[in-house]
């Protein structure tokens, strides 16, 4: 996609390099959550947030930013897009440039289309929750089942919480950091991953619970694309 993002263990599988694979896993985009008697370590502030962001938000439409840094911290990928969310399950992450990636799911199955290798991977939506960010942000699941979560405070200006997955590297990534603003809304996500990769999303021009035409999480792959199925 410039950068692909999301490649996990039992997830979407489209090459065996390493910055594809924790590329695509940290994107699904992402996401599937929405707290149900979480214990966590956490201020109050902080959870009532989250409790806000994935129990009031229905639909999100945001254009984003994202940055692949190495273990060294050098920046090796950049690219954009835009994403549209409608909890619970449908989702869908459009990356800009010639390479950029489609990834898609209608509530049942998940499509990633790569334009460039004319080809397209599908697999139903249950094998995608809890492997990617882009699932998570888009669903409904138990956070204190399978996330351990910290409150970190402030920071430039955006709250923190910190989410460590109890199964090490089966969610797609070792730690994700989510940076909510004073209004609740979800700005950025970090997320390292075994490699010691990070990956960046920052979202801008955020727009909660406008309608979202049902178009916009269906997926035709385009004639003559080969189609692999998980």
């Amino acid at each position: 996609m410039q950068q692909h993002p999301l490649v996990v263990t039992d997830r979407l599988r489209l090459r065996r390099d390493p910055s594809r694979a924790s590329g695509l896993a940290r994107w699904f985009l992402v996401p599937l959550l929405i707290l149900g008697g979480i214990q966590l370590a956490a201020a109050a502030t902080g959870l009532a947030m989250l409790q806000d962001f994935f129990q009031k938000t229905h639909t999100i439409t945001a254009q984003f930013r994202q940055e692949v840094a190495n273990h060294d911290g050098r920046i090796v990928k950049r690219t954009s897009g835009k994403l549209w969310i409608s909890r619970p399950g449908k989702f869908r992450w459009d990356y800009d440039g010639r390479n950029g990636q489609t990834i898609v799911s209608n509530g049942e199955k998940v499509w990633l289309y790569e334009p460039a290798l004319e080809q397209a991977t599908v697999q139903p939506l249950g094998k995608a929750i809890g492997s990617t960010p882009a699932a998570l942000i888009a669903g409904n699941d138990d956070l204190g089942r399978r996330f351990r979560i910290t409150d970190l405070g402030e920071k430039d200006g955006l709250r923190w919480l910190l989410l460590h997955p109890k199964t090490g590297q089966d969610q797609g990534f070792t730690a994700l950091r989510l940076g909510f603003d004073a209004q609740g809304a979800l700005r950025e996500m970090r997320m390292e991953d075994a490699f010691q990769q990070q990956t960046v999303l920052r979202f801008e021009h955020i727009r909660i619970n406008h309608p979202i035409s049902a178009q916009e999480f269906q997926f035709t792959p385009p004639a003559g694309v080969d189609v692999l199925s998980q």
